[in-house]
């Protein structure tokens, strides 16, 4: 499994416009009528981002443009359909000032195509305006496990969790439940009850039974803004690899995986109009 992530300031979006012109030349007449629908312009940057992203991994494996294909299965979950010589299973996220993309192909990539189970969500540390802490959890709390609760809202006589760590546990929860099931290519139907993530653990249930077959991973990243504010993120990559592999599994912590790329939007952008263009 491998990850590329995409950082911008969200607060400085509109210098990115004379990219995102650019790059809207280069993708399909489908994809650029989608992008355009947008109303804000970091949605736009950010959706145009996150075409980019399977594209320039398909062009540095040496496929070309015009060979270049995707399509969606029928509950929305987006796929490379080109005929390709190793395939590639992907999965795309963003959240505020980070696109990323999850990857993998063969060997490492369990033979259920076309989309493959494959998923990644990534989501800032923030806490909405004008809330509580305990608040918050209790908008979720239908969707989280009585496990999940007392594991965010500690229980007396235990010590109270730091602030940082209150919003770390939530978001690892929320985003192994999102990045499972995108890896299924389900809809928003999905109870996310049924998943639960002991996090002092780091032992993943479904329907009360430990996860087999799966491998996921949680990471952290860090996004700095031209302010100099510091933006903390958690994200989490879910991918089944067959039970034979992962008869029982838990979630590995990676705090500088090699497997993560980092790149700056601009330059991004600016690198990925040459490399599509030639």
């Amino acid at each position: 499994m491998d990850v590329w992530a995409v950082t911008l300031d969200t607060t400085t979006v509109d210098q990115l416009e004379d990219l995102y012109q650019k790059g809207l030349l280069l993708l399909d007449e489908e994809s650029r009528l989608h992008l355009t629908k947008y109303y804000h312009r970091i949605d736009r940057v950010r959706g145009l981002i996150g075409r980019f992203l399977p594209r320039l991994l398909l062009k540095e494996r040496g496929v070309p443009e015009t060979s270049m294909r995707f399509a969606k299965t029928q509950a929305g979950k987006p796929y490379i359909s080109a005929k390709l010589d190793v395939p590639v299973g992907y999965n795309i996220t963003h959240d505020s000032g980070v696109i990323a993309m999850a990857f993998s192909s063969v060997p490492n990539l369990h033979p259920d195509p076309p989309a493959y189970r494959i998923g990644i969500d990534i989501m800032l540390l923030q806490l909405p305006k004008r809330d509580t802490f305990s608040g918050f959890v209790e908008i979720f709390s239908d969707q989280l496990t009585e496990l999940e609760r007392k594991i965010l809202i500690t229980p007396a006589p235990a010590p109270p969790l730091s602030k940082h760590e209150e919003l770390r546990r939530f978001y690892l929860i929320w985003t192994l439940k999102e990045a499972y099931t995108k890896a299924l290519g389900l809809g928003m139907g999905f109870d996310f009850s049924r998943i639960e993530y002991d996090v002092p653990n780091d032992v993943v249930r479904i329907d009360g039974r430990v996860a087999r077959g799966w491998e996921f991973i949680r990471f952290e990243l860090q996004n700095t803004l031209r302010s100099g504010s510091v933006e903390d993120y958690v994200g989490v990559t879910a991918r089944f690899v067959g039970e034979e592999v992962a008869p029982e599994c838990k979630v590995r912590a990676e705090a500088s995986p090699a497997w993560l790329r980092v790149f700056d939007a601009k330059e991004f952008l600016t690198a990925t109009l040459v490399k599509l263009s030639v």
